[in-house]
């Protein structure tokens, strides 16, 4: 397909990202049409971003070199391939004025950062790299769901005790209902992300002959997968919700970041740092 053609439809996956992510906004504060136009350009938007991905996976046979612009761009798709779906099936219609917009920058901020390789190497047409990358990020995107309600919840738990009870506090929902959504999307994202790295484990043994290399994005990605593990723990043996849940998924997002984005943006700094 034409370069001209694949800009286009990125250009387009944007624009449509950002209509839909102002429209919900618009409906956090009234009530109207925009809801069903700003589901409407979602799931439009998600198509683009799915087609996209296929031509990519076709034209090259495999992920190419996962760098900040493959990153980015999987969290948005994965992010907004979750977020469609517990839309349909929950309905929470402020979410998606929280959730839509981190959707829009990331997919952004893909377009910012040169891709990872120019083409893709023999190994990375390997099936437990591909599943890897798939898994992980769909458990990624349903942390990232879980730290905005977790968010969500906070914010719900101020206005009651402080009796503030305005147009956001009628649209976000009850505290009962995100805390319950909260706890869904980790037990959703938590054997996402474990069987991600298992099956990078399996192809890091494949590979370079260990199943364990201790770098530093194995070891804050495990700290994450522990955070959860602890929250997933205490709900189901001690009865953890509400605030300490929301603190954890947050936390465990965080830890998310700096295993992920924080080592390849200093990578990316380094490189751009070099060139200059």
């Amino acid at each position: 397909m034409p370069v001209a053609a694949i800009a286009a439809f990125h250009a387009s996956t944007l624009v449509l990202y950002f209509a839909s992510a102002f429209l919900y906004l618009v409906d956090l504060n009234r009530h109207g049409r925009a809801l069903a136009w700003a589901r409407a350009l979602i799931i439009v938007a998600f198509g683009f971003n799915s087609l996209i991905f296929l031509l990519d996976l076709l034209a090259k046979e495999g992920f190419p070199a996962i760098g900040l612009r493959e990153g980015f761009a999987l969290l948005a798709w994965a992010l907004a391939l979750l977020f469609i779906l517990i839309d349909r099936s929950y309905g929470i219609r402020s979410l998606g004025a929280f959730v839509v917009p981190i959707i829009f920058f990331s997919a952004a901020a893909a377009s910012i950062f040169h891709p990872g390789g120019q083409e893709v190497v023999r190994e990375q047409w390997n099936l437990w790299l591909n599943l890897h990358i798939v898994l992980v990020f769909l458990g990624h995107a349903a942390f990232a769901l879980a730290a905005t309600l977790g968010v969500m919840y906070l914010i719900q738990e101020k206005h009651l005790k402080e009796k503030r009870f305005t147009t956001l506090f009628f649209r976000l929902g009850a505290v009962a209902e995100l805390d319950t959504m909260l706890y869904r999307t980790i037990a959703l994202g938590f054997p996402l992300l474990t069987l991600g790295m298992l099956s990078g484990a399996v192809y890091s043994r494949i590979e370079y002959g260990v199943f364990w290399q201790f770098s530093p994005k194995e070891l804050w990605s495990l700290a994450a997968w522990a955070i959860y593990a602890v929250l997933l723990y205490g709900h189901r043996a001690y009865g953890w919700h509400g605030r300490k849940a929301a603190f954890f998924a947050i936390a465990g997002f965080i830890a998310y970041l700096l295993a992920y984005l924080g080592l390849k943006l200093a990578s990316w700094a380094v490189g751009l740092g070099r060139t200059i």
